[in-house]
């Protein structure tokens, strides 16, 4: 190796240090190699020498956090970190939490899911971190009745921005209700609880619009349940809307199950 190769390499290192538990994308650790006078086909080098040394951890596919082997890497103190890195690297027109997960981010809930869904226009994959926990990037679409319609578009008209600390887009109440009464499989009575608590928080702030638009396309089995439950809670003002969207939309089918 020559004196200018050690030299480049020192540089890049130390431009590395700088970024100590910070999330990296490869894309920015190929810019701090260009900026050190390294050249882009011998990415693979820098590479080495981040992981060789444990400079760097691989935390999923495309994703490295800079890391120190006197302390331990803890990956839930940079989870929303990773998902973000995560969005950029493999969904670069956006990514939208949802599931279970969007109805407890709602309700401030932030703990770390074992399995994270997010939606995207166009990006279908599963990726699995360092410590096992899953992210699957999926798109959304409507019933063969509509034609089985992207609906991308409709599920960003109606998402939300929050900051958990990183800034991250999730389902709006309606979908992230709809899609939580969705879920066939139940972890002892988890996901009935937090439906009563998003319910007993949020049943003034559901929007009949957006039921009626996402239901139509998708969701009305789920909306059909949430009419039984607001019915036996006495959510009055939500039992009616969704009563009124089965009967017009849906000819009454589900209102003497």
């Amino acid at each position: 190796m020559s004196k200018i190769e050690n030299s480049v390499s020192d540089i890049f290192v130390k431009k590395i240090l700088t970024n100590m538990w910070k999330i990296l994308t490869k894309s920015e650790i190929l810019e701090y190699w260009l900026r050190s006078g390294g050249s882009q086909t011998r990415l693979s080098y820098a590479m080495n020498i981040l992981l060789g040394r444990k400079i760097v951890e691989r935390v999923a596919s495309g994703v490295y956090i800079v890391t120190s082997e006197m302390t331990p890497l803890h990956i839930g103190d940079q989870y929303w970190k990773i998902i973000n890195a995560l969005i950029q690297v493999h969904s670069p027109s956006g990514g939208i939490i949802g599931w279970e997960k969007a109805l407890e981010l709602h309700l401030h809930n932030y703990s770390i899911p074992e399995i994270l869904i997010i939606y995207t226009r166009d990006t279908a994959m599963r990726i699995r971190l360092i410590d096992n926990r899953e992210v699957h990037f999926r798109t959304l679409v409507s019933g063969t009745k509509t034609g089985k319609k992207n609906l991308w578009r409709t599920i960003g008209d109606h998402a939300i921005w929050i900051e958990i600390p990183e800034k991250i887009q999730l389902c709006g109440k309606e979908l992230a209700l709809l899609e939580s009464l969705s879920l066939r499989q139940h972890d002892n009575g988890i996901e009935e609880a937090n439906i009563v608590r998003f319910l007993r928080t949020f049943h003034r702030q559901i929007d009949r619009q957006i039921l009626w638009e996402l239901s139509r396309y998708r969701y009305i089995r789920p909306l059909n349940r949430l009419r039984v439950i607001c019915r036996d809670l006495w959510y009055e003002e939500v039992y009616i809307m969704t009563r009124e969207i089965i009967r017009n939309e849906w000819g009454g089918c589900y209102l003497n199950l």
